[in-house]
């Protein structure tokens, strides 16, 4: 769901055209980004599914600190707290909020493909049931509900750019430039996944 975690950034920043896009790209992946040196680590890990299985959504991740709901809503509340505090007068009143349900929203788009494997609480303690929706399970789905989101976040992004850029070239170049990531991170989750 890389590509549809951007496509989130695009839509957020057409509405909150103040915040900065490169905010906004690590805010959406902010979870995966903390997996990283996780996964490094063995701490965490990806891993087939099934064996022999390969291609898009074909991983049973084990992240449980990382993509936990109680530390991702942790990492959210951190991040629209210090955004708060420190970015309030250059970002707006409320771009803590936004921030934090951006870094949020990746939990909840995970929830959405993963197979149950997030947990609720961080190492998995308490033994709650794993969480996911698994809609990995329909890749041709699973596509077109990313797909949806990088169209949305493009679209909505180059329409905020033209309205508000004065010089042309430069809208054109600021749209092409967030669309081809869009677009080459679909197809990365498409094709390198």
């Amino acid at each position: 769901m890389l590509a549809g975690h951007f496509g989130v950034a695009g839509i957020v920043r057409a509405l909150r055209p103040e915040i900065p896009m490169g905010a906004l790209l690590v805010a959406t992946q902010l979870p995966d980004l903390v997996f990283l040196p996780l996964a490094a680590l063995g701490i965490e890990v990806g891993e087939p599914a099934e064996p022999g299985l390969s291609g898009y959504g074909s991983l049973l991740i084990t992240a449980e600190y990382s993509h936990a709901l109680v530390g991702d809503l942790v990492l959210a509340l951190l991040v629209g707290g210090l955004t708060h505090v420190f970015l309030r007068d250059r970002w707006g009143r409320d771009a803590g909020v936004v921030l934090g349900g951006v870094v949020f929203s990746h939990w909840l788009l995970d929830l959405l493909v993963h197979r149950p494997d997030l947990v609720v609480l961080p190492g998995g303690a308490g033994g709650l049931p794993l969480l996911g929706l698994g809609l990995w399970e329909f890749p041709a789905v699973t596509a077109v509900v990313e797909g949806a989101l990088v169209l949305a976040g493009t679209v909505l992004y180059a329409w905020r750019t033209f309205r508000d850029q004065p010089s042309r070239t430069r809208a054109w170049l600021y749209g092409a430039g967030v669309g081809l990531l869009l677009v080459g991170s679909l197809l990365f989750d498409l094709l390198g996944t």
